[in-house]
């Protein structure tokens, strides 16, 4: 169920990040739209059924989360668990079908203030409880900041490899706007995962560093520096340059590898916190993967938006 907890919060993540991203437009405009709007509709249109496909896990609580197995605080209770995780799915789905009905910059204004607190409380409940005794005022906002990374990388990706819109004279600026905000959100996830970082190690006490101690203790410092190098410095430095924003193929390249790295992330949000003595990546994790992987292209189709 770990793995199945994995690859879900993959597929939900991915939708509610182009949700994001697609609220985000409504809002602010922008001609980089044009080239990513379809990928960002179609992930958008997914969310009901991602929000569907959570109902296992609310049926598996005692089997995924420690606190659940004996009576502790009242917000970590499995009925009141089960519960803001149904208001949550519920929210966000009906946030989707509005949008998709009528995706007014009202609507969006109000929609991402929504959105950010309701993914922040679920980051804490679905993924933060997985160490009961840690706690982070930052986690969510990294959590959904990775989220809108990974949304945009996957568009960036299609755009740029397989979009309609790759050539032409405003070919150019578009693929530079959507560069700048690869860039701009590798830095802004980047920043919040050291902040929390540099204040738990200067702290140092042992129930904020519960969180980190099997991530830099053990195996699973191996793929913290993976995300460091990949998820941060490597594209931090390609995307530095103006000539890699005017190709859209290699764009779309870096996009493709951030997409990568989005999906190691996720993965280090969760495996170090149930198999804190060693890395270790189960049989189940990689049946989850490609089953949502497979899933999430089959039903994925920016082409028809």
């Amino acid at each position: 169920m770990t793995s199945y907890l994995f690859a879900w919060l993959l597929f939900l993540g991915l939708s509610l990040g182009a949700m994001a991203n697609l609220m985000l437009h409504n809002v602010t405009g922008g001609p980089w739209f044009a080239a990513v709007r379809a990928p960002f509709l179609a992930a958008t249109r997914l969310v009901p059924l991602a929000a569907l496909l959570g109902l296992p896990i609310l049926f598996a609580v005692r089997a995924i989360y420690p606190w659940a197995q004996g009576g502790g605080a009242a917000w970590l209770s499995p009925a009141f668990f089960v519960a803001r995780s149904i208001v949550y799915l519920a929210v966000w789905t009906a946030l989707a079908l509005l949008l998709r009905a009528n995706g007014g910059k009202g609507l969006s204004a109000v929609g991402l203030i929504v959105h950010t607190f309701t993914v922040s409380l679920a980051a804490v409940d679905w993924i933060g409880s997985l160490v009961p005794q840690w706690y982070s005022t930052a986690f969510g906002l990294i959590v959904g900041t990775g989220q809108m990374l990974g949304a945009m990388a996957l568009a960036v990706a299609f755009a740029g490899l397989r979009g309609p819109l790759r050539r032409g004279p405003e070919a150019h600026g578009t693929f530079i706007d959507l560069g700048n905000l690869l860039l701009m959100y590798v830095l802004l996830w980047a920043y919040l995962a050291y902040s929390e970082f540099l204040i738990i190690w200067v702290g140092n006490l042992p129930r904020e560093i519960a969180w980190y101690v099997p991530r830099l203790q053990t195996g699973w410092f191996g793929l913290g520096v993976f995300l460091v190098v990949v998820h941060f410095f490597a594209p931090l430095v390609i995307l530095l340059f103006r000539a890699v924003k005017r190709a859209p193929a290699l764009l779309g390249s870096v996009a493709a590898l951030l997409l990568a790295a989005h999906v190691a992330d996720v993965y280090w949000l969760i495996a170090p916190s149930v198999r804190p003595q060693a890395f270790s990546i189960a049989w189940g994790d990689v049946a989850a993967l490609a089953v949502a992987a497979a899933l999430w292209f089959l039903l994925w189709r920016p082409r028809h938006a």
